[in-house]
């Protein structure tokens, strides 16, 4: 496309522009010596007038109603065909011999009024006329040599040729070496997408660029990187459940043939080894139920219903169900902060929230425990609520594990929990768009924390006067 406009700009339309601008000029000259002499009584009158559009490579040539020359300015000199001249000098007025062709062309411009032509000798060589008859009788005729331009077209295309050649070459060679940059960080890519596809999720494109290719690469290899974290949360979310399946039913198996086996008249056992089916078939419940939840939760099929709600009354709710069992365990609760704390949530949603914490704050006290909740206002118009524990601790290279799924701490290993509790936590806050952490040192305690929404407090209504 580009050499196709580069030979329509400098070879097929070089020639005609070429002519045109000097058919304009000759057409302006022509005009102005006509508007002189059609004013004038006689060609001497305006000499000096006339003198003014003499140019060197203009023929200005005027006769009378004889077709005899009155008056000549030659500017082309002996290549002029019109005059045919080799004694003709440059200026206005000399006499001159009228050849043949002069007194051809005058005749024609005196039939036809006007003319725009070209005359052509033997050797190929041209000239450009136009010519006009004044008002008073006078005929005008201007003309220019036309160089050779049909000569020069001629080179023009030869050298063309040459270029033209030379151009596709290097661009084709350009267009290959410059695909085969473009598309290299793509078809790396592809090879990774093929591998990731193949079940390889362990592959990372360099990134080479700042382009949109290398934001791209980036959230390839950040996609790659989420889908082996899901994978191992997959193989992990199948080693736990088939671990903690496991345990309840074969407990659930190995109690309900005792039961059924043993002699009706021992009463108590069969009692015990009722209540222990009973306690694992509740154990297999809140798991299977637990997953559920978080499968909402995270799925966005139960979407937190906003409301204004006291969340400092809320966790005194929430405490208050925990008192028989902080008896029976001998441990503390303990809510500081707001005696009112309205925030803009889920009420159920965020007792849910209080109660995984709180469970998860109770599981880890040992002697002399002590769960405490504390609100807090911070900036920008939000509440803090923290669920602090004097328990064990978390090490701190666990700590950012601690909202995955089934993810379980060390310090966990023989405890009853299925590891779903700080995951549904998660998945209920980031439903809120809340921010959540947690800060722990080991022997000290574990503080776990989120941030709400302050509601508004409403506006008093100014009091009637009476």
């Amino acid at each position: 496309m580009l050499i196709a406009l580069v030979w329509l700009l400098t070879v097929a339309l070089f020639e005609p522009n070429y002519h045109r601008m000097i058919n304009s000029e000759l057409s302006r000259r022509l005009t102005s010596i006509v508007e002189i002499l059609e004013k004038a009584n006689s060609v001497n009158a305006v000499t000096d007038e006339l003198n003014d559009y003499v140019k060197d490579g203009i023929c200005i040539d005027i006769s009378d109603r004889t077709n005899r020359c009155i008056g000549i300015s030659e500017g082309i000199g002996s290549n002029c065909l019109l005059h045919q001249d080799n004694t003709a000098v440059f200026g206005l007025l000399r006499n001159n011999q009228d050849s043949d062709t002069a007194i051809r062309i005058r005749q024609s411009l005196r039939v036809q009024k006007s003319i725009n032509y070209t005359i052509e000798d033997a050797t190929g060589h041209q000239q450009a006329l136009q010519g006009a008859v004044t008002s008073n009788g006078y005929t005008v005729i201007v003309s220019t040599n036309l160089e050779r331009v049909s000569q020069a077209v001629e080179v023009m295309r030869s050298q063309l040729v040459v270029i033209s050649v030379i151009l596709l070459v290097v661009s084709i060679v350009g267009a290959l070496l410059f695909a085969r940059w473009f598309t290299k960080p793509i078809t790396a890519l592809s090879k990774a997408a093929r591998k990731v596809a193949a079940g390889e999720y362990d592959v990372a494109v360099p990134t080479e660029s700042q382009d949109e290719l290398g934001v791209l690469t980036r959230d390839f290899n950040y996609m790659t990187g989420e889908v082996a974290k899901s994978s191992q949360l997959q193989r992990e979310l199948i080693a736990n459940i088939s671990h903690d399946l496991r345990t309840p039913l074969t407990l659930i198996k190995g109690y309900a043939e005792t039961a059924r086996d043993l002699n009706c008249d021992n009463q108590e056992r069969r009692t015990d080894d009722l209540n222990i089916i009973i306690d694992e078939t509740d154990r297999l419940s809140g798991l299977v139920n637990s997953v559920m939840e978080l499968s909402k939760y995270s799925s966005g099929t139960l979407p937190p219903h906003i409301a204004r709600f006291d969340l400092a009354e809320l966790a005194r709710d929430v405490l208050g169900k925990y008192t028989d069992r902080s008896i029976k365990e001998e441990f503390l609760l303990a809510a500081e902060g707001l005696e009112e704390a309205e925030v803009n949530a889920d009420p159920a949603q965020i007792e849910r929230v209080l109660h995984n914490l709180v469970s998860n704050a109770i599981a880890h006290l040992g002697s002399h425990g002590l769960v405490t909740i504390r609100l807090t206002p911070v900036n920008n118009g939000l509440l803090r609520a923290e669920v602090i524990d004097n328990g064990s601790g978390i090490p701190e290279s666990e700590l950012p594990h601690l909202f995955d799924r089934y993810y379980r701490a060390r310090s966990d290993e023989g405890r009853q929990g299925n590891g779903l509790g700080l995951s549904i936590v998660k998945a209920i806050l980031v439903a809120h768009s809340a921010d959540f952490g947690v800060r722990s040192a080991e022997g000290v305690g574990s503080t776990f924390w989120f941030e709400l929404p302050c509601a508004a407090q409403p506006e008093e209504k100014p009091s009637e006067k009476v």
